[in-house]
């Protein structure tokens, strides 16, 4: 939501590893067709229910994202909370159309030093990792931060050039 004076008024939005679909649905409101895609079909019903109680169509994909294809450029908008693959970078990338936005946020290494949380270093951010991903981007926003969590965000534009 702090971002969203940033959305398009109108263009298609990839929402991955979308979960029970929150962030799908609260796209959909603002007038964007969205595909919300995650690999567990409970969360993907989750999202559907969501949808159909607030009267907004959500397309929702169940599939496994390390094997998920697009043809290029497809997104005005590609969504990632809570997901760490750093193969993925590279197709994001290409699935983003020139001016698209990128808003990405997970769990660093930091997040190590918590209790509670994400302890599979795989699924971690390394220091810098999104930056570098989007080095050569727009950087709209970047924060790496650990109070109370290890976790870092980035929203990126990918250049229009």
């Amino acid at each position: 939501m702090e971002f969203a004076r940033l959305l398009p008024e109108k263009g298609l939005v990839l929402d991955l590893a979308c979960g029970g679909g929150r962030n799908s649905v609260f796209l959909a409101e603002r007038g964007l067709r969205v595909i919300g895609v995650d690999r567990a079909f409970p969360a993907l019903e989750q999202g559907k229910a969501l949808a159909a109680r607030r009267g907004l169509n959500v397309a929702w994909l169940q599939a496994d994202l390390t094997q998920l294809t697009f043809f290029a450029p497809a997104f005005d908008v590609c969504l990632v909370f809570y997901y760490r693959d750093p193969e993925l970078y590279p197709r994001l990338r290409a699935w983003l159309r020139p001016g698209g936005l990128l808003l990405y946020e997970t769990s660093t290494r930091e997040q190590l030093r918590f209790a509670s949380g994400p302890r599979n270093p795989a699924h971690l951010l390394e220091p810098g990792e999104l930056l570098a991903a989007a080095h050569d981007w727009e950087i709209l926003y970047s924060r790496e931060a650990r109070h109370q969590r290890g976790i870092a965000s980035l929203v990126a534009r990918k250049p229009t050039a």
